[in-house]
Formats: C-alpha cells, sequence, structure tokens
C-alpha cells in the first residue's frame, strides 16, 4: 500500500525520494532491472523521486495522474529528455515534435492512418505475409523475432513505400536500426552527455548506423514516383488546409525514418511476444487457430475478416498489457504544474511506465498471468472497478493518449492481425528446448531472444467450417 503524502511548507504534497547510490542514483537498479525497478516505485507513492546520475526525476505512479501529463494538462509539458536526444539522430518526425509544429504535423499525416486507407494496405500485406510466413523451415528451432523483424520491416519498405522485399535497401535497414535502437536508451539515459563523445568503437557503429538508415531512405525518396498509391506518395501530396504548404523535403525524410523504425520495430516487438506466448500456452494458440479457421476458412486474410477475429485481437491486446512496446516514457514540465496534490516545478524531467502501470495487481487482477479472456467483453471489472470488456480509460497506455497518442495504432492492429493469422494458419509454435526467454528493455521492450520450433499444420478446405 501507498502512504500518505506528506505536506511540504507551502502545502503542496513533499513528495518521496527513493534512496540511491552516490553520484550513480538510482542508475544501477535501472540497469540491472529496469522493469522490476520501475514497477517497484509503484508502492512508494503516486509520485516519487529518483536520481539518475546528477539528474532528479519525478516518476508518476497513479492512472489518474498520468492522464493529467498526457491528456488534461498535456499542453503543460514537451517530451522531455528521451526525445531531445532522440532528435538529432531520428530527426523531426512525428514522434519527436511537438508543440504547434506536432499538431500541424498530425493534421497532414492523419488522413494516411485512416480506417479506409489503411484498407488498402491489406492485400500487400497479406500477400508479403503470406510469402514469408510460409517460407519458413518446419521442425526445426529458428530465431522467430528476428524472422518477424525480416517480414514487419519488408511489409513497411514493399508495401507503404512500394519498395521491393528483395530491394538492398531491406538487408541495410534491418542493420542499421539493430544497432540504432541498442544504443539509444544508454544515450538517453546518460545525463552527463559525455559518454556518446568519446572515441570508442560502439559510438563509431552507432554513427556508422545512423548515416546508413538515413542515406538508405534518402534513395528511397530519390526512386520514388508519385504515380503509387502508397504512404509516401500521401505524405508528399499531403498540403497543409491553411496555408497550402506541402512539407519539406526534409520533412518528409524524418517521417519515413519514423515510420520505417515504429512501423517495422514496435510490431515486430509484440508479434515476438504474442508467439512466445502461443509456444508456451498450448490452449491459447488452439483457440487463435479455431477462431483463424473458422472465419478464414483455409483461405488468405482479407480485410473483411480483420474485424471478426474477437478473440484473435483480445490476445494481442493482452500482449500490450503484459509487454508495452515502450515500457518508460518522459515529459519536461514547461512550468510549474500541480499534479494532484503534489507540485512539479518548471523544467522537471517526468517520468512514467506503461509497464508498471499496466502490471498494477489493483488494475489488473494477477497481472503476470497472460490471460487474453480479461479483455473480453463479459468478463469481471477488476478490483479498481475498471470497466468490463473494454480497455480501461486510465489503466492501458500502450499507444499513449492525448495529442500524442500514436497515430499509427490502425497501421499496427492491421499489420499485427495480418501476421498472427497468417501464422496461425500455417504453424504451430512449440518452445525450442533448454531454452529461457527473459524480457531486454531497451529502448523497446523485447525478448532477450525467441528460439521457437514450428510444426505445419493443415488448413481447412476453402468453405469449411
Amino acid at each position: 500500500m501507498r502512504s500518505a503524502p506528506r505536506p511540504s511548507r507551502d502545502g503542496a504534497a513533499a513528495v518521496p525520494t527513493v534512496r540511491s547510490w552516490p553520484v550513480l542514483g538510482s542508475a544501477v537498479p535501472l540497469a540491472r532491472d529496469p522493469l522490476g525497478f520501475v514497477s517497484s516505485l509503484r508502492t512508494r507513492g503516486d509520485v516519487v523521486a529518483i536520481r539518475v546520475g546528477p539528474q532528479r526525476m519525478y516518476v508518476i505512479n497513479d492512472r489518474a495522474l498520468i492522464r493529467q501529463v498526457l491528456v488534461d494538462q498535456a499542453y503543460s509539458f514537451d517530451k522531455g529528455r528521451q526525445f531531445d536526444k532522440l532528435r538529432p539522430w531520428w530527426g523531426n518526425g512525428l514522434a519527436n515534435s511537438t508543440g504547434e509544429f506536432h499538431l500541424r504535423q498530425r493534421r497532414l499525416m492523419q488522413p494516411a492512418f485512416h480506417r479506409q486507407q489503411i484498407a488498402s494496405y491489406l492485400p500487400d500485406m497479406c500477400e508479403a505475409a503470406e510469402q514469408y510466413v510460409g517460407s519458413w523451415p518446419s521442425g526445426r528451432a529458428i530465431a522467430l523475432d528476428e524472422e518477424l523483424y525480416v517480414l514487419t520491416l519488408s511489409m513497411v519498405l514493399r508495401n507503404l513505400f512500394s519498395t521491393s522485399a528483395e530491394d538492398r535497401s531491406l538487408a541495410r535497414v534491418q542493420a542499421a536500426l539493430s544497432v540504432i535502437l541498442k544504443g539509444l536508451l544508454w544515450r538517453c539515459l546518460d545525463t552527463t552527455d559525455r559518454l556518446e563523445k568519446l572515441p570508442l568503437p560502439v559510438n563509431r557503429r552507432f554513427t556508422a548506423a545512423l548515416t546508413d538508415m538515413h542515406a538508405v531512405v534518402d534513395d528511397i525518396i530519390a526512386r520514388h514516383t508519385a504515380d503509387r498509391a502508397d504512404l509516401l506518395t500521401m505524405l508528399q501530396q499531403a498540403r497543409d488546409p491553411d496555408t497550402g504548404e506541402a512539407m519539406s523535403r526534409q520533412q518528409v525524410h524524418d517521417e519515413v525514418c519514423t515510420i520505417l523504425i515504429t512501423g517495422s520495430e514496435t510490431t515486430r516487438s509484440t508479434l515476438s511476444w504474442i508467439c512466445y506466448e502461443l509456444s508456451r500456452r498450448p490452449d491459447i494458440q488452439h483457440r487463435v487457430q479455431a477462431e483463424v479457421d473458422d472465419v478464414l476458412a483455409g483461405e488468405p486474410l482479407r480485410a473483411e475478416h480483420v474485424e471478426r477475429l474477437p478473440y484473435t485481437r483480445s490476445v494481442i491486446t493482452e500482449t500490450l498489457r503484459a509487454y508495452p512496446v515502450v515500457w518508460l516514457l518522459t515529459r519536461r514540465a514547461l512550468t510549474d504544474v500541480q499534479l494532484g496534490s503534489y507540485r512539479i516545478p518548471e523544467g522537471a524531467v517526468i517520468c512514467y511506465a506503461p509497464y508498471a502501470l499496466q502490471h498494477d495487481p489493483e488494475l489488473y487482477p494477477d497481472p503476470e498471468h497472460f490471460d487474453p479472456d480479461r479483455f473480453r467483453a463479459d468478463a469481471a471489472p477488476s478490483p479498481a472497478g475498471c470497466p468490463a470488456g473494454r480497455r480501461p480509460r486510465d489503466a492501458f497506455i500502450a499507444f499513449g493518449a492525448g495529442i500524442h497518442s500514436c497515430i499509427g495504432e490502425p497501421l499496427a492492429w492491421a499489420q499485427t492481425v495480418t501476421i498472427l493469422a497468417t501464422l496461425a494458419r500455417h504453424w504451430t509454435l512449440a518452445p525450442a528446448p533448454r531454452t529461457k526467454v527473459r524480457p531486454a528493455a531497451r529502448m523497446l521492450l523485447l525478448p532477450d531472444r525467441l528460439p521457437l520450433v514450428l510444426h505445419p499444420r493443415r488448413a481447412p478446405a476453402p468453405g469449411a467450417t
């Protein structure tokens, strides 16, 4: 149970401070067990202060206060240090931008993510899924997380930018993003900004990977023609309704970089955890297969099937709850802010952990148990009174909330349902012998490895039920 906050001299509640190591602060437990550490802070108070190196940070644990930060008082915060550190490497795409510029970009890009537009991408998505999933080897362990990465990245390159899956771009982006994402987290946590400037091999590899990724993006844009009905065309043709202005070439570049990363790595993360859970829970896997068999009747997935797979979608939702792709996020106070009984000073760094929130037993009973049925329409409410049968408004933030919620959520759902349904149609997953899978909480939450054995299954004949 959380202790009641004590008032400070000015009447605001005093923020409890977590005791930490000299000089390093909480950097050591955060590095050793990041998920366990952020989850443990929930018991310390609705808001607690930690120190990472010389930087004091306020960790928000209460769902109502997190909503204040993301929705009710969103304009009192910018995205903070985490995104400041990303911007020089990732550009000023929608995921990094703030303020009026962010709202302008969101308006320009929104049509590309409307439901009707996503439906137009589905045939190519299904074709890519059938091509890749059907080619995987059977009866022996394969690194499924790596195979899923190639598939999701291929979808982005070929299906959204009309770039061939066999194009040299695929291998170059795959290699570059792997290096970039491994290096981003510790750069965000290095509050001295010194380690990244040292002439170390890891820094040289990071710089080389960034250079190569940006070169690939420039090449994609240069070879692209406007007669293609894809996402890049929509970005290039988008016009501000007030000024009639188009995005600059650099801004299109930055948005393409953002989509490459968020459209491949995030979906790969979710699908990897889904496959992990299916492999260790045959009961859940069989229910997904039965639903897919019933709805698809032995044929590849089509756009009209996506909304007719409720249990499959519940599996995805439960995965996003248990393994949120971005497990920790930051904000920065632009002015003094009152959050409940706490006063947060201007310039303060704010952190909140979707992982900790979505593992709170008061919101999700037995949170470590993987249970897609908790999202059924007739599911019982949690002890905290969260409504049954739908995502609790403040307790599920896998896609964010408010003005900075993920614009690509419809695309992520389409990709994930397409790949999962195709996989369930072709294969039964089993764990590789003598292998333990652990979470790797870097910039994104991924399995440290995912060797699984695929056994072929016979899909029902077309028209069968």
